[in-house]
């Protein structure tokens, strides 16, 4: 296969040598059955292929005793003298073509997957029994987990060596008090996230034992008021300038365009964007379904003519290939994209847009279909079901922000005789 790509022998006998040359013809399979453009598939071959020619200098035989070192040599010997220019980095893009490469071996079974050696910190032997219980006992995700690492690493840290195995047990409620205090200026949400983790870890540490005494009671509460927000929404004009700033003459453009008009048609999450298959657009009875996200219930809407028109003309530019999401990135591989990737689209968008509003992402797009979607007088119990909520009080905040309502319901201000 590396004859699609190359057709110099004299080319194709320095990719057939080295460790890394009976792998070669199979990764070029791989590359074009994924899409990529020949000259893009060629960058990537051309950067494995030196660093191949680099690895028969090491004297390196087989691909197995290769590290995570050795490609950071290459990359300083191959990209010496090169800079990084605006928006090129040849160091990171060199590194993502060896990995894609690694990727396929792994994938191919001809390697193992690289696993990095845990750091072993003073505090390893409290932290990872911790970690190992939210993950199997509490049944906590992934990134809630690497959430809570990240902040008892900090906590732990700033203990220093009162966190040993001989000093745990003397642990004071000062010493806790003085590093939560160091971080009463964090936003109340990020604040409540720590006081949490730390609580749930210290009482973790009193039932193994690491302790003398629960310490978790000696960390206060933080308070958190009902409906203490109003939710951020974005103007009818503010929303117009948005799409007046998307062009919808491209792959890319007519993709971003059909994502934002579907937010700001229908209010839901950029998980759900993500999610979207194409079989959930039943065009014959013009309907489109919402899957479910977190806690809600999937819905089945009517399709809106502004959301139809938006995909269709997307639907023309969507590249063929198996996957069923709808919208897919347009460049190979041409997989489905992520929720992440849309919110920080609807920011990108926004901020050429000019509209600046405080937390900006897909989320302000939800907020300002409700109070939309309230204000026009929409039932609460269907935009409940529309954004998601299982309990209707989660929906009453919206009602916070409908100033039309409000000002009817309003009493008078009574008059002062003097």
């Amino acid at each position: 296969m590396l004859e699609f790509f190359y057709k110099e022998r004299r080319a194709l006998v320095d990719f057939r040598r080295g460790p890394l040359g009976p792998h070669f013809d199979g990764f070029a399979v791989e590359l074009k059955g994924k899409g990529y453009y020949r000259d893009y598939a060629r960058n990537i071959l051309s950067t494995c292929c030196l660093f191949n020619a680099f690895l028969i200098e090491e004297g390196i035989k087989s691909y197995q005793r290769i590290s995570p070192d050795l490609t950071e040599s290459f990359l300083d010997v191959y990209l010496k003298g090169i800079r990084s220019i605006a928006g090129y980095q040849p160091r990171l893009t060199a590194k993502r073509q060896i990995t894609h490469f690694h990727t396929y071996l792994v994938k191919t079974d001809v390697v193992k997957p690289f696993v990095p050696k845990p750091v072993v910190t003073c505090y390893s032997w409290l932290l990872e029994p911790h970690l190992k219980y939210l993950q199997t006992e509490c049944q906590l995700t992934e990134w809630v987990i690497k959430t809570r690492r990240n902040q008892l690493d900090a906590f732990l840290k700033g203990l220093g060596d009162k966190v040993s195995r001989k000093r745990i047990r003397s642990l004071d409620p000062l010493s806790i008090e003085a590093y939560i205090k160091q971080h009463l200026q964090q936003s109340p949400h990020n604040l409540h996230n720590l006081v949490s983790g730390i609580r749930g870890f210290l009482r973790f540490c009193a039932r193994q034992g690491y302790t003398s005494r629960d310490l978790s009671g000696m960390i206060p509460s933080v308070p958190r008021y009902r409906f203490a927000s109003l939710p951020k929404g974005i103007s009818e004009s503010e929303l117009q300038q948005i799409l007046n700033a998307i062009p919808k003459d491209s792959a890319i453009g007519s993709r971003d365009y059909a994502i934002m008009v579907l937010m700001m048609g229908y209010g839901i999450r950029s998980t759900q964007v993500a999610s979207l298959r194409l079989e959930d657009i039943g065009w014959s009875r013009s309907t489109i379904r919402i899957r479910a996200a977190k806690a809600g219930k999937e819905v089945v809407v009517p399709l809106l003519e502004p959301v139809g028109e938006a995909a269709i003309r997307y639907l023309r530019f969507r590249p063929e290939n198996h996957h069923r999401q709808v919208f897919l990135w347009t460049r190979a591989p041409y997989g489905p994209m992520s929720a992440a990737a849309i919110s920080r689209m609807v920011q990108v968008y926004m901020n050429r847009a000019g509209v600046k509003k405080p937390g900006r992402g897909s989320h302000t797009l939800r907020h300002a279909w409700a109070i939309r979607a309230l204000t026009e007088g929409s039932p609460m119990k269907a935009i409940a079901d529309v954004l998601g909520h299982r309990c209707l009080d989660t929906t009453f905040i919206y009602a916070k922000a409908d100033l039309k309502t409000l000002r009817q319901v309003a009493m008078p201000w009574p008059e002062v005789k003097s």
